[in-house]
C-alpha cells in the first residue's frame, strides 16, 4: 500500500486570534506557530507547584478563568508575584483570560517581560476550551493521502475499500446505485481529528462542487457520479469506521465469518477494524458489505431492545421517586445518572459501583481539583460542590509533594464535599492513600482509557452540554433523506407515518415519529431524537411496529441534525396541476432559522417521491444549484422566436 504523509501542520497565535475575535492585550510572539491542539487551564501551577515532567508548560497555550484569578487575588502579593514570575518564565506560547473582566498591572507587567501573548474572551473557560480545541484538532490534523482506495458511506458507516481493482470498482457501483453515498476513489485524504477519529476526505476542490465526484476505471475513463446518480449519492467527508480488502479467492487459504475475529490496520495513530472478503463468482459482494456496516452499528449499540426498554424504565422510576422525595438536587428536573455517563464513555468502575444508578449529574461544568487540594475551596462551595471532578497524574505528583499530614488533611476535606463523581485520566499506578480515602467517602471513581485531560474535560463538556440544552418538542415524524434530517409535519391523519414508512421503504431512516425532541447543540445545530422510545412507529390498520425489528438497524438512528421542515397539506383543488409550494421560508426554532415547505399531497401523488424530490432540490440549493435561476438564465437566452414556439408547446 503506497501511502504518503502529506504534512503535519501549523496555525499561529495571529490566526486564533483572528478565528475567535480575542482582545490582545500583550502581543508577546503573535507569530508562534503551534503545531498541536494542545490548551491546558491554569490549576497546580498557581500554588507553586509546576510539573517538569510533563509538556504542559513548553507548547499548551494557557487558559485562565474567574476562579483562577479569584485564587491568584487572595494570595499575598509577594508570593503571587514569585509564581507568576516562574510560572511565565516557561516557554509556553500565551495566556487567554475567559469571562474575566479587570485585569491586574503585575499580571500584565510580569506578561510582557517575558514576552507572553496575553489575550482575552468573554466567554466561559470551560466553552472556550471546548471551543478551541476543536478548532485546533480540525486545522491541525495529521494527513494522509492513500491510494488504490475507494471510500463509501453505507448505513452511516464509513468504508475504506481496498484490494482487487475490478471487484473494488464493481462493488462501489453497485453499492451507489443501492443509494449509498460515494466519497472519493483514488488519493483519499485520511485527517486524525481527535483521539480515534479517522476522517476522510475527497482530495479535489473545484469551484463547482458537482464536478469533481468521479470514479475512475483503471483501464481510463472516469464515471461523473453526480451526472450519473445525482448530488444524492456523494458527500464532501466521512468518518472512517472499517477497512474492507476485497481479495481473489484462494482454496488454501482459510477465511473466518464475519466478525469472529478483530484485525486492525493503524492509520495515524488509530486503529481502523479490518475485513478481508474473498472475491469469486456467485458472491453478491455489495450485499456482504451492507451487513458488514450494519453489524459494526450494532456491535456499536450493545443493547437490545427489552433491555433498552427495561433500563429506560428503572430510570425514569428511580428519577420520579427521587422527585417526589424532595431531592434538593432534583430542582431542575434534568438530570444525568453517573452509570449513563460511565456507559457512553466506557469508564472503568474503581470504587461505588452500587452507587452508579443512584448518582445524579445535575452540571455541565467539569472541576480540575488542582487548588482544592492545596486546602484552597472557596471555589468548590461558590459554584457547588456537585461537578465532576477529573484527575491526571499531575494531581498526584501535586499530592506527593506536600508532607503527609497535610496531603491527608486536603484529601479528607475535600472528600466531604458531594459531587457525583470522580474520573482519573489513563494513571496505571493509583496510590493506595488516594484509593482508601476514596472508600471511606462511599465516593465514585472511574477511570478512562484517554491520557490527555484536556480531551476529557471536552468530550465530558459537549456530552453534557447538549445533553442539557434548551429543548423543544414537536408532533411530526423525523426521517433522514440523503444525509439530510427532515421532519414531516401536518394535521392528524395527513398520511405522516404512511410516507414516512414508504420513505423507509426507500432507504431512507427513521429518527422518531409522533414526538420528536429538539436541543440545540453546542455547535449551534438543531439536532432531533425520539422524546419517547425510538425506533417505534404507528400505523393505522397496524398499530404500533418495530422498524428496527422490521427493516434492521440500517433503517434508524438515534438523533439527527435539522435541517428541513415539510407540511403535508391536501390538495383541495380539483386542478391536478396546482402550484407545488417547494420553498415556503425558514422558521425560527430555539433561535435558529430552519428551512421550511409545504407539500400538497393527493390521492393522485406520490407523497415519498414529492418529499425525496423536495429534499434533492434543497440539497442542490445549498451546494449552489439554484434550479430557478438556472431555468431563466437558460430561457433568457432563447431567441423570440424560439420563446414563442415554447410557450406554445407549454399552453
Amino acid at each position: 500500500m503506497n501511502n504518503r504523509i502529506i504534512a503535519h501542520k501549523s496555525i499561529s497565535i495571529k490566526e486564533i486570534v483572528s478565528e475567535f475575535k480575542l482582545e490582545v492585550i500583550c502581543e508577546g510572539n503573535l507569530d508562534y506557530q503551534m503545531t498541536s491542539p494542545n490548551i491546558n487551564r491554569s490549576g497546580s501551577e498557581l500554588t507553586g507547584f509546576f510539573d517538569e515532567n510533563s509538556d504542559i508548560l513548553e507548547s499548551y497555550i494557557q487558559a485562565f478563568g474567574k476562579e483562577e484569578m479569584t485564587y491568584l487575588k487572595k494570595l499575598k502579593a509577594d508570593k503571587r508575584v514569585e509564581i507568576l514570575n516562574k510560572y511565565f518564565s516557561y516557554p509556553f506560547p500565551g495566556i487567554i483570560l475567559c469571562d474575566t473582566d479587570t485585569i491586574e498591572d503585575e499580571f500584565q507587567k510580569i506578561a510582557e517581560k517575558n514576552n507572553k501573548s496575553l489575550l482575552r474572551t468573554k466567554q466561559r473557560t470551560s466553552v472556550f476550551i471546548r471551543d478551541i480545541k476543536y478548532f485546533l484538532q480540525k486545522r491541525l490534523a495529521a494527513e494522509m493521502m492513500l491510494n488504490d482506495h475507494i471510500l463509501l458511506e453505507i448505513f452511516g458507516i464509513g468504508i475504506l475499500i481496498t484490494g482487487d481493482d475490478d471487484a473494488k470498482q464493481g462493488v462501489a457501483i453497485e453499492l451507489i446505485e443501492r443509494g449509498h453515498k460515494f466519497i472519493t476513489d483514488d488519493n483519499v485524504v485520511l485527517k486524525r481529528t481527535g483521539d480515534d477519529h479517522l476522517v476522510g476526505e475527497n482530495r479535489f476542490d473545484k469551484s463547482s462542487s458537482s464536478e469533481h465526484f468521479f470514479l475512475v476505471h483503471k483501464g481510463g475513463g472516469k464515471i461523473d457520479l453526480t451526472d450519473t446518480f445525482g448530488l444524492g449519492s456523494t458527500r464532501k467527508e466521512k468518518q472512517i469506521n472499517l477497512l474492507v480488502n476485497l481479495e481473489r479467492w484462494n482454496e488454501r487459504k482459510f477465511y473466518d465469518r464475519l466478525g469472529l475475529d478483530q484485525v486492525f490496520e493503524d492509520f495515524l495513530g488509530i486503529k481502523i477494524q479490518k475485513l478481508t472478503l474473498p472475491v469469486r463468482k456467485g458472491r453478491n459482494l455489495a450485499v456482504i458489505l451492507e451487513t458488514a456496516a450494519i453489524n459494526h452499528r450494532l456491535k456499536k449499540s450493545g443493547v437490545n431492545s427489552a433491555e433498552y426498554f427495561l433500563n429506560e424504565t428503572k430510570k425514569l422510576i428511580l428519577e420520579n421517586k427521587m422527585k417526589n422525595q424532595g431531592e434538593e438536587g432534583m430542582k431542575n428536573h434534568i438530570s444525568l445518572l453517573v452509570n449513563d455517563l460511565k456507559k457512553t464513555f466506557n469508564l472503568e468502575v474503581l470504587c461505588g459501583e452500587d452507587k452508579l444508578n443512584s448518582t445524579f449529574i445535575y452540571k455541565t461544568s467539569i472541576h480540575r481539583p488542582a487548588l482544592a487540594l492545596s486546602g484552597y475551596y472557596d471555589m468548590i462551595e461558590e459554584d457547588g460542590p456537585d461537578r465532576l471532578q477529573v484527575f491526571s497524574e499531575s494531581e498526584f505528583r501535586y499530592l506527593e509533594s506536600l508532607d503527609e499530614e497535610t496531603r491527608k488533611k486536603n484529601l479528607e476535606t475535600y472528600l466531604n464535599y458531594n459531587f457525583p463523581a470522580i474520573i482519573l485520566s489513563k494513571i496505571d499506578d493509583i496510590p493506595e492513600y488516594f484509593i482508601d480515602a476514596v472508600k471511606k467517602k462511599d465516593r465514585i471513581l472511574l477511570r478512562s482509557s484517554k491520557i490527555k485531560t484536556s480531551q476529557i474535560i471536552a468530550d465530558f463538556n459537549s456530552f453534557l452540554e447538549t445533553y442539557f440544552a434548551p429543548s423543544i418538542t414537536l408532533h411530526g415524524v423525523f426521517v433522514e433523506m440523503y444525509g439530510f434530517g427532515v421532519l414531516l409535519t401536518g394535521k392528524s391523519g395527513i398520511g405522516k407515518s404512511e410516507t414516512a414508512l414508504e420513505l423507509i421503504h426507500r432507504g431512507h431512516r427513521l429518527i422518531a415519529d409522533d414526538m420528536v425532541k429538539f436541543i440545540k447543540h453546542p455547535s449551534g445545530d438543531i439536532v432531533g431524537r425520539a422524546a419517547k422510545l425510538p425506533h417505534f412507529m404507528e400505523i393505522r390498520g397496524l398499530g404500533i411496529i418495530d422498524i428496527k425489528a422490521l427493516y434492521g438497524l440500517g433503517s434508524v438512528r438515534l438523533t439527527k441534525r435539522l435541517d428541513a421542515i415539510l407540511e403535508l397539506k391536501e390538495l383541495k383543488s380539483d386542478e391536478y396541476l396546482t402550484s407545488t409550494k417547494y420553498t415556503g421560508g425558514t422558521i425560527e426554532l430555539l433561535e435558529r432559522s430552519v428551512h421550511k415547505a409545504e407539500l400538497y399531497i393527493s390521492s393522485g401523488r406520490n407523497a415519498a417521491a414529492m418529499v425525496e424530490v423536495a429534499t434533492m432540490n434543497l440539497m442542490a440549493k445549498k451546494l449552489g444549484h439554484d434550479p430557478e435561476k438556472a431555468y431563466k438564465e437558460s430561457y433568457s437566452r432563447f431567441t423570440e422566436e424560439e420563446k414563442k414556439i415554447l410557450d406554445f408547446q407549454e399552453n
